[in-house]
């Protein structure tokens, strides 16, 4: 039986989870008595305690799918949550003030990671967070939503982290822990195989004798597919369910055993997942799919989502992020599907930004934050030259006595 304290290490990861799913796949948390105030930066209008640095990631890598700017202060805002340890919490009121490294999160620093490696000017920023989930690895290959020296992994944050350790441009195989174990095996670990129920095979369980989770299941395919948000369509293959008995499943036919099952589901649920994460767990399915190889099954569930774009995007960041993603990940035009705008959309939940304000901001979209310092500098000394430039031309200018 567990101990008290690994179940509280669960139940931690578990309400983690939970606050993901239900703030940023149902449009927002309920409000408390005394919400956070949200900063003017931010996408979205709820609550940002549980979902802040998640969200603005996605909406910021949902429209730079589309080549659409994000707002400058919107970036900024992002980088002001990144820890000096090159990690992110789910939110932090005061990013003055120094991270509490408990508060650490394992899913927002994966998220973060993508967004800026979106934006394609943040390397050094990229590199910072990757070496934050680098060294919170745990032996068995896997990541713990929430890090900490008795954490235990699970595979929502191991499939996060497997992607955005791929979309940083690292294999995770060179991820070998001193026990030789990579977060793939950990998620192939965390798969239903032969001894599981024929129905639940190449599905991911919610935990340990949990029933199978259709979201998780779709993060998980992404993660093993190596694949991107948005996904890069992967050439077309045939569906290949698991084979039992069998041997056991390398990455690849790992990712394709939770591909046949999406694709299963799907086509018995009429396109979609259905369940309570549905909308979430189809938007992530079709860019599974997608980079597993399947683009007629993902474009199905992309139709799906399509036809009910206008009743289920609503103003949600989120929402609005995910079905850009769907869209672009299956060749859909982004400003047209469902018979909406979705970057246009995406842009008024947040910062609009100004002609004036863009201009006077381009730098800092071309070199980052981290460059202003050597640009002040550079100011200066030029400064200097050009006053001393001036003096002495004015003393060679200067009439002889």
């Amino acid at each position: 039986m567990p101990s008290p304290r690994r179940r509280r290490r669960a139940a931690a990861a578990s309400v983690l989870t939970t606050a993901l799913l239900c703030s940023a796949w149902t449009g927002g948390v309920a409000s408390a008595d005394t919400p956070t105030p949200v900063p003017p930066a931010l996408y979205g209008k709820t609550d940002p305690t549980t979902d802040g640095v998640y969200r603005q990631s996605l909406a910021i890598m949902a429209l730079a799918s589309t080549d659409t700017r994000p707002a400058p202060t919107a970036i900024e805002w992002l980088l002001g949550q990144q820890c000096a340890d090159g990690g992110f919490t789910a939110y932090r009121a005061d990013p003055g003030a120094p991270c509490d490294a408990a508060r650490e999160d394992t899913v927002a620093t994966a998220t973060a990671i993508e967004a800026l490696r979106a934006l394609r000017t943040y390397d050094a920023r990229v590199a910072r967070g990757v070496d934050w989930l680098r060294s919170k690895q745990l032996a068995d290959g896997s990541f713990a939503s929430v890090p900490g020296p008795n954490a235990v992994g699970d595979a929502t944050a191991t499939a996060a982290a497997t992607s955005a350790i791929v979309t940083a441009g690292t294999s995770p195989e060179l991820l070998r822990t001193p026990q030789g174990r990579t977060p793939t095996d950990a998620l192939g670990a965390a798969q239903s195989r032969c001894g599981a129920p024929a129905p639940d095979r190449g599905a991911f369980p919610g935990g340990p004798g949990a029933p199978v989770d259709p979201l998780l299941t779709a993060r998980a395919v992404l993660a093993l597919g190596y694949g991107t948000q948005p996904a890069v369509a992967a050439p077309s293959i045939a569906v290949t369910p698991l084979t039992c008995p069998g041997a056991e499943p390398n990455r690849q036919a790992a990712a394709q055993a939770g591909a046949a099952w999406l694709a299963a589901k799907l086509k018995a649920g009429g396109n979609h997942l259905g369940g309570p994460t549905d909308f979430a767990a189809t938007a992530t399915a079709v860019q599974a799919l997608a980079a597993t190889g399947h683009p007629a099954e993902a474009g199905a569930a992309a139709d799906w989502l399509a036809a009910g774009a206008k009743t289920m995007a609503g103003n949600d960041p989120v929402r609005l992020a995910s079905l850009i993603l769907a869209a672009v990940s299956t060749n859909r035009t982004a400003t047209t599907f469902g018979g909406l705008n979705l970057p246009s959309l995406l842009r008024d939940t947040g910062p609009a930004p100004t002609p004036t304000a863009d201009m006077a901001n381009t730098s800092n979209l071309i070199n980052g934050p981290e460059d202003h310092t050597l640009r002040n500098t550079l100011a200066a000394v030029i400064a200097v030259l050009l006053a001393a430039t001036l003096i002495i031309g004015m003393r060679r200018t200067r009439p002889e006595d």
